[in-house]
């Protein structure tokens, strides 16, 4: 196999973020899960996109082609490449000739109507869609996003 983490893809990030605390924010250094869109490819055929972090890719395809009975057994996977790309990580999976027959026959839509979005998406080319641009004029005053969040936290029962 042929499978390892890529170097520029690390399973969180370190970033600036802000905490708000007593009506005011706080600007702390925090560790952040990364997550990439990850293509599933059997025998050079996209199958799926999804959210997923950058390690353990290979255990993940393993995985993925098990409990989704693409393969039944792992010795049914004859080669896994991972391939980084500019929307993404390509896993390109090579498994038994009788599996992916079978793959082919009972192909279904993974569309889900919540998430991330990507699900439905086969390839890594689908995932990315023009962005609109949020009007430069909003402003939003912080006193009255404490206020909101307050009111969130009262009503699931979630402590301030």
């Amino acid at each position: 196999m042929n499978a390892s983490i890529l170097p520029s893809h690390a399973s969180f990030d370190r970033v600036v973020v802000d905490r708000w605390s007593a009506g005011g924010i706080l600007a702390e250094m925090d560790a952040v899960a990364s997550e990439v869109p990850v293509s599933m490819e059997y025998n050079g055929i996209s199958h799926a996109v999804m959210l997923a972090s950058p390690s353990d890719l290979e255990d993940f395809a393993v995985g993925f082609s098990l409990s989704e009975g693409i393969v039944s057994h792992r010795r049914q996977i004859y080669d896994l490449e991972l391939t980084e790309c500019d929307e993404g990580i390509q896993l390109q999976i090579e498994i038994a000739s009788e599996c992916f027959a079978l793959l082919k026959t009972r192909r279904r839509s993974m569309a889900g109507r919540t998430g991330c979005g990507l699900c439905g998406a086969e390839n890594l080319k689908q995932v990315f869609r023009p962005l609109r641009p949020v009007d430069a004029a909003l402003r939003l005053d912080s006193q009255a996003l404490q206020t909101a969040l307050g009111q969130v936290q009262a009503q699931h029962g979630t402590p301030g």
